[in-house]
């Protein structure tokens, strides 16, 4: 991964000096790299290095629930009997509330 993000560093940097020599047109090549950067950056550090190893599953529309319902990740204590689970908090306390929109990633 960091061979790739190398390269498009330094396709980057062609583009910058091609927009400062006023090939407006270039602006839109680098915002999609920027994009591209920043998630392969991402990738990198959160070490997810093979594509094929995970797999998106977006949250459905809940229905029934309206629009503003959200899910909840909640500690099953290795029972069926939800009286025993417990909500998931993060590290700050909170609560980590997903809704439609939101993607799961699941490696496979």
């Amino acid at each position: 991964m960091d061979y790739a993000i190398k390269l498009l560093e330094t396709e980057r940097e062609i583009i910058i000096a091609a927009l400062k020599n006023g090939k407006k047109e270039r602006l839109n090549d680098l915002q999609q790299l920027d994009k591209a950067l920043g998630w392969l950056r991402l990738l990198e550090e959160r070490q997810l290095d093979k594509a094929n190893r995970y797999h998106l599953e977006p949250l459905p529309f809940i229905e029934g629930y309206g629009g503003f319902t959200n899910y909840r990740i909640a500690i099953d204590n290795e029972t069926d009997d939800m009286k025993f689970w417990e909500e998931y908090k993060k590290d700050d306390g909170s609560h980590l509330l997903l809704s439609l929109g939101d993607y799961l990633l699941i490696e496979k």
